[in-house]
């Protein structure tokens, strides 16, 4: 007790001096306990900006790339438009005659196949064109021989019907009228192919069944098509078509100015030449045969074999040809619309420029009816 008497001031401050270790070490845990947990809030908040970075770095160049889907959105409606026109070229409004058909009746259509009937043989006639063989319906009635050529009554593909017409339905009807006029207009083409002395003879004319009553009457005129269908367009689905094939004995020139002549609708699909050739003898002498002049006399000397050689003769040839008539080409564009999934929150300014580019703006409201209804 003396001891701390005499020493307690030092005592005191000792006292003093532990309690604020004390205190100051209590107080630092407390601090670094608070700077700890700023650290993890900081870290958190650098991972949480990081992962904002990462999210608004792919809006960065959105801008950019938005420009550019505008680019490839204008290259792909200029591209939808001039396809549009390629097939109007060749849908060919003005002279296509499904386009053009007036809606007739059955017994109208029979009237017009008769009076191809008379046109056509006539034509025919007039630039000298062999016909296909047909049986003459007027027999001659009478006795001894007449010089009057027997008329050719070939049907043109319409055999069945020279004389005889049984109940179509009108779209039958109206098949069997535009084949009937096309197949005038191929056989009108024929004739302006003959423009010289060299003969041409039409073979045959064959066309597709137009319907269930036709299929019963066709017979020989028939077209049956077996692979050849894979090189006509309308094995691709989306076009529609008539086919025709033509067969005709001529030469070179009457095919190439036939081809020249054919313009859309009409697609020639494709071309057989079968060419015929005929072998002529001809008597060839060895020219080089010299007798020898100091021989025996009495020697019957006679010159060597002649040589046969054949010659080769350019005669007509055979031509066939596919023709396909387009009568139909379904673009149907507004198919695009009809999945909303692809077009959700599309903007219609640029549904409407895009339809406008494209040439369809014609489906301007069908397309927004389909995409923005609220049903």
């Amino acid at each position: 007790m003396t001891t701390i008497k005499n020493n307690l001031l030092l005592f005191t401050f000792g006292i003093l001096s532990f309690i604020s270790i004390i205190i100051f070490l209590g107080y630092r845990s407390n601090i670094a306990s608070e700077i700890e947990e700023t650290e993890d809030q900081i870290r958190k908040v650098v991972r949480l900006q990081e992962g904002y970075h990462e999210e608004i770095s792919v809006f960065k160049n959105l801008k950019n790339d938005f420009s550019k889907v505008q680019d490839e959105l204008s290259q792909l409606a200029t591209i939808e438009k001039n396809q549009n026109l390629f097939w109007k070229k060749i849908l060919n409004h003005r002279e296509n005659h499904m386009i053009k058909w007036k809606n007739k009746t059955a017994e109208s259509v029979n009237a017009d196949i008769t009076r191809m009937f008379s046109s056509l043989r006539a034509r025919c006639r007039a630039k000298d064109i062999e016909l296909p063989s047909a049986v003459n319906k007027a027999p001659t009635i009478g006795f001894g021989s007449t010089n009057k050529k027997p008329e050719n009554n070939y049907g043109f593909g319409f055999s069945a019907y020279d004389g005889f017409w049984p109940s179509f339905s009108q779209e039958e009807a109206k098949i069997i009228g535009v084949q009937a006029k096309i197949i005038k207009e191929i056989v009108e083409i024929l004739t302006q192919s003959v423009t010289d002395k060299k003969k041409l003879k039409l073979i045959k004319i064959l066309r597709e069944s137009a319907g269930s009553v036709d299929i019963k009457h066709i017979k020989n005129d028939q077209l049956n098509l077996g692979s050849e269908r894979q090189l006509l367009l309308q094995s691709m689905g989306k076009i529609k078509s008539l086919v025709f094939e033509i067969s005709v004995k001529g030469q070179s020139s009457h095919a190439r100015r036939f081809i020249n002549q054919l313009r859309a609708p009409y697609m020639l699909r494709d071309i057989s030449v079968k060419r015929e050739i005929v072998l002529e003898e001809k008597i060839q002498e060895d020219l080089n045969f010299i007798p020898n002049p100091f021989g025996n006399t009495s020697e019957k000397i006679s010159p060597p074999k002649s040589k046969i050689s054949p010659i080769v003769k350019d005669v007509n040839s055979e031509f066939i040809f596919l023709i396909e008539y387009i009568t139909e080409i379904s673009n149907d564009f507004s198919i695009l619309f009809n999945n909303k999934l692809i077009w959700e929150n599309a903007e219609k300014d640029l549904l409407d420029e895009f339809l406008t580019k494209s040439g369809n703006a014609e489906i301007i409201e069908e397309a927004k009816s389909k995409l923005f209804s609220t049903e």
